[in-house]
């Protein structure tokens, strides 16, 4: 760089340079204007607000409320809609001399029964389809072999007509006695000494504390999660 005044130029020495390119010592204050500081808070808040929202648990459907029912459970006692009230409940439906489904069902719930503390507001209902044979005792007997907990999980009998009423007009879980094919193999088994199977549906219900259906799940590893998770939503309410 030069000096063009009025005499001869000459190089300009280098710290005259300097000095002048030198930033200041005591930096100045920023100022943004206020609609700048609106445009980076929206600017934020909008890649947020989708993952709040996608956090939100989906509304549970609400399938309306079961109907009065009198049943008895594996200590002989009493059991009806007024029992469900207060408490968040998941159902199945099973019966002891079964070898192929309800033991993976109940199985299902011996898991659920793991993962829920006792004080949760989460019970278990079982209810026997065969009524004909499973006794208050022999639900008693079954239960302690897949290690239940009396007081969380309620094994349910009684008499026949009641017991399909609830399951099915109840519910709306299918139960039926399916006779046996002619010349199908016969064994000790109580079951196929008389002849007939039992078909029935393999869902689980979970039911509100105002002993209203809010769903129904497949009882597959998801179907427990999913269950188990919307259970213990309504339970915290």
């Amino acid at each position: 760089m030069f000096d063009n005044g009025t005499g001869a130029w000459f190089p300009r020495r280098p710290e005259e340079i300097v000095a002048e390119t030198s930033l200041p010592s005591t930096p100045g204050h920023l100022r943004l204007s206020p609609a700048w500081l609106l445009f980076a808070a929206l600017a934020l808040a909008v890649p947020i607000a989708p993952l709040l929202l996608h956090r939100r648990p989906p509304a549970l459907p609400d399938l309306g409320e079961l109907p009065a029912f009198s049943l008895t459970d594996q200590r002989g006692r009493a059991f009806g809609r007024d029992d469900l009230r207060g408490k968040v409940w998941v159902a199945d439906f099973v019966f002891t001399s079964c070898s192929d489904a309800c033991p993976r069902l109940t199985q299902r719930m011996r898991s659920l029964q793991d993962r829920l503390d006792p004080h949760e507001g989460v019970g278990l209902l079982s209810i026997s389809v065969d009524p004909d044979r499973d006794t208050p005792q022999k639900l008693r007997d079954y239960g302690q072999m897949y290690g239940a907990r009396d007081d969380q999980w309620r094994f349910l009998t009684g008499s026949p007509t009641e017991v399909e009423r609830t399951v099915v007009k109840g519910f709306k879980i299918a139960m039926a006695k399916v006779p046996f094919p002619p010349g199908a193999q016969e064994s000790e088994d109580e079951l196929r000494a008389q002849a007939f199977d039992i078909m029935h549906g393999d869902r689980l219900v979970l039911v509100d504390s105002s002993a209203r259906i809010r769903g129904y799940y497949v009882s597959d590893d998801s179907g427990l999660v999913a269950i188990l998770r919307a259970a213990r939503a309504l339970a915290a309410r």
